[in-house]
């Protein structure tokens, strides 16, 4: 994952003054010119900039985009693969202003919000694919409160911030448990949630495995969180309302595009690796690369783990051993008419360790033998 300011901004200047379409290094173009002085900006599901020949491009923004300053300017538009408008809105010299509206698959209106220097305002709707309301958050105080929720059925579970909360969301990215949703459920008080909560996993056969117990206190603060399959308290609460993508279009992050990045194994692996490994009183301040071979069956699961490029000492390179033998899958590599096969992983990943000892790892990377 990259973050590409100048390197964006070099690319424009070249773009604008050549009245050229850009080709960089490797033929891969994040954005190019459109009518009208507008420009196309390329994006994966979650608003990372890819390819526009990526399999995993599925939205393409057109907007003025302010060249000096690296940020997108007035009126924009979204679109899908099939080129349906799925989000609208409006920047003011890259700050949020004014009415968005996101749209599901067939044009129906999914959520509307309107936003104030940046930030939103008021109330934030959200609708079902047939039109019906579904959630209601309010952001006119410093506390977010879930005001109104509709089930499925049409049943209104909460009104005027009091009620019984139920709601799925998909994971965002890959996670080892392999359930694809999850399921917050409890009582929501004065907009906040209150008292005893729980997380179950969700399969696709709508099997349900308890996996977080919570309690609020009433002001909505989590007092005891407690994670099942981890068996470890924690204290930051998982999600309660839909997860919105499009802010990370601002950032004007890339990937590459490989499916280790797109599914989030490689930032799985960065934060796994990094709460295995968080701190050492003795090592301090090192910045580190390191790699290591994974021999995979063809279900994904490690045979053989070697470690190839060591880092600077014996002491990390033990802690290392020991994590890179507790990650228990990767995804398998495809042959050409995309069945898994068996194949032999190299992993690249970074170190950084701060002056308090705490450990970073970052910046994965998976070369595999037998699929590019």
């Amino acid at each position: 994952m990259q973050r590409i300011g100048l390197f964006l901004l070099l690319l424009f200047t070249t773009l604008f003054a050549k009245g050229q379409e850009p080709d960089t290094t490797g033929n891969i173009t994040l954005f190019e010119k459109a009518p009208m002085g507008l420009v196309r900006f390329y994006f994966d599901d979650y608003y990372y900039l890819v390819d526009k020949n990526c399999a995993f491009k599925s939205i393409e923004r057109v907007s003025q985009f302010l060249v000096d300053k690296n940020v997108f300017h007035a009126d924009f538009r979204d679109f899908d693969r099939n080129g349906t408008v799925v989000l609208t809105g409006y920047h003011n010299q890259g700050v949020k202003e004014g009415l968005f509206k996101a749209y599901h698959p067939d044009g129906t209106l999914k959520w509307e919000v309107t936003f104030e220097q940046d930030r939103p305002i008021g109330d934030w709707k959200y609708y079902y694919p047939d039109g019906k309301p579904m959630l209601t958050v309010n952001y006119d105080e410093a506390v977010v409160r879930i005001m109104a929720f509709w089930d499925r059925r049409g049943r209104q579970r909460i009104t005027d911030g009091n009620g019984s909360y139920e709601f799925r969301m998909p994971f965002t990215f890959y996670n080892e448990y392999g359930y694809p949703f999850f399921e917050r459920k409890g009582r929501i008080r004065n907009g906040v949630p209150r008292g005893y909560w729980t997380t179950h996993m969700v399969d696709h056969n709508e099997r349900k495995t308890l996996y977080t117990e919570e309690i609020f206190n009433d002001s909505g603060m989590l007092n005891e969180g407690y994670n099942l399959f981890s068996d470890a308290s924690y204290r930051t609460p998982m999600a309660f309302i839909p997860t919105s993508y499009f802010y990370t279009a601002e950032r004007l992050l890339s990937k590459p595009c490989n499916f280790d990045d797109h599914s989030g194994f490689n930032t799985y692996l960065s934060e796994k690796f990094s709460a295995m490994l968080k701190s050492s009183p003795t090592l301090t301040n090192i910045e580190d690369k390191f790699s290591y071979e994974v021999s995979l069956d063809r279900e994904g699961n490690p045979t053989a783990v070697t470690l190839k490029d060591a880092l600077a000492t014996t002491e990390l390179n033990r802690y290392l051993e020991m994590a890179l033998n507790e990650i228990p899958f990767y995804f398998p590599s495809l042959d050409q008419e995309g069945n898994p096969i068996a194949d032999t992983l190299v992993v690249y990943g970074n170190l950084s360790v701060n002056g308090a000892g705490q450990f970073q790892f970052h910046s994965f990377r998976i070369v595999r033998e037998k699929q590019p």
